[in-house]
């Protein structure tokens, strides 16, 4: 893995984010890195420079953790991403779990995502899907009830491997966040009197 500096791994984001094709994506794609808007997003790709470099306090895997979830999707939403760049500069295991989450290709997806048997890909799924179900206020009633069957129908089975995935010392974390993501499926049905 190349060593990569703060300096460095902001010019190269911020290289990429200037491209007007990014720009046009990130516009209707910004919350596919879990922000609101492109402050947001630069604000994360900070953070992740920061953390990167100094790494005060932060483990290895939180480091690791914080790229995934600010790549999640990436390969999917623009085209400048590709899973050699992530490896070149995150190394192996990242861009495993990255393309673990990337519907690249969309058939299959489910499938190969089950035939996984690391169960940090399952858990950053489970966080992103939470926050799917619990972002559906104000959504049309066809979408909700859509979103919690297809929650229901296409992901849980990929929440009970989960379970069965985790080290034991994870475990209850992992529990929680499924109880949470049924609590927010069950929320947003009585939300829309399905």
């Amino acid at each position: 893995m190349s060593k990569l500096s703060t300096a460095k791994l902001k010019e190269m984001i911020s290289g990429w984010l200037s491209k007007p094709e990014i720009r046009q994506e990130l516009a209707h794609h910004t919350d596919g890195y879990g922000c609101r808007n492109e402050e947001e997003l630069r604000k994360r790709i900070d953070d992740t420079a920061e953390l990167f470099e100094f790494r005060k306090g932060c483990t290895p895997a939180e480091l690791e953790e914080h790229i995934w979830k600010l790549w999640y999707d990436g390969m999917e939403d623009t085209r400048d991403l590709t899973p050699e760049m992530i490896e070149h500069y995150f190394g192996k295991d990242v861009v495993t779990i990255v393309k673990t989450l990337s519907k690249v290709p969309k058939e299959g997806y489910l499938e190969r995502f089950e035939s996984s048997v690391d169960w940090r890909p399952y858990v950053i799924k489970a966080c992103d899907r939470l926050d799917n179900l619990r972002s559906l206020k104000g959504c049309a009633p066809d979408f909700v009830r859509k979103q919690c069957q297809e929650t229901e129908e296409k992901y849980y089975s990929l929440f009970y491997r989960m379970i069965e995935l985790t080290p034991i010392g994870y475990r209850a974390r992992v529990d929680a966040l499924f109880k949470e993501l049924r609590i927010a499926k069950r929320d947003a049905e009585r939300a829309v009197g399905s």
